[in-house]
């Protein structure tokens, strides 16, 4: 992930969450990357997805209305966002993505991985393995359907 790759993903992060009342502020959103653990999917004509991951403490979740000031020593990554190009759905790239998220957080010490379903995407978390936290309720920022959930690295 490079400086010119933001203007592609705050793109597709737009497109993915705008219309669910749920797009980030690029500033903010630029705060939930770490370098070590957030990819870009490249194609010859542009970015085709991304992933942004960050250390962060089991059991909660950021802000989406505030940007990270606290690097968090932590042995859990939270994976913040996954988002793939409406041109490039549906076409196992997100599953992709987290396979190798999944193959560097075991490289690099951690032990579990968290994130935030949003509705509707449940499923496709489960699916990556991923299992519901019903102890854990995420900030009211996700929305009323938003689920927490976590997996073994």
């Amino acid at each position: 992930m490079t400086e010119r790759d933001w203007p592609g993903i705050v793109a597709i992060e737009a497109s993915t969450y705008a219309g669910k009342g749920l797009s980030e502020d690029p500033a903010v959103l630029r705060t939930r990357m770490d370098p070590a653990t957030s990819y870009v999917l490249a194609t010859g004509g542009g970015i085709a997805g991304y992933l942004l991951a960050l250390p962060y403490p089991e059991r909660c979740s950021p802000d989406l209305t505030r940007a990270e000031d606290t690097v968090h020593d932590s042995v859990n990554l939270h994976l913040h966002d996954l988002a793939i190009a409406p041109a490039h759905r549906r076409a196992g790239l997100g599953a992709r993505l987290v396979r190798h998220l999944l193959g560097e957080a075991a490289g690099q010490g951690y032990r579990t991985v968290s994130l935030v379903a949003l509705a509707g995407a449940g499923a496709f978390w489960r699916a990556q393995g991923f299992r519901d936290r019903d102890d854990v309720i995420p900030p009211a920022g996700y929305g009323a359907d938003a689920r927490y959930l976590t997996r073994r690295v």
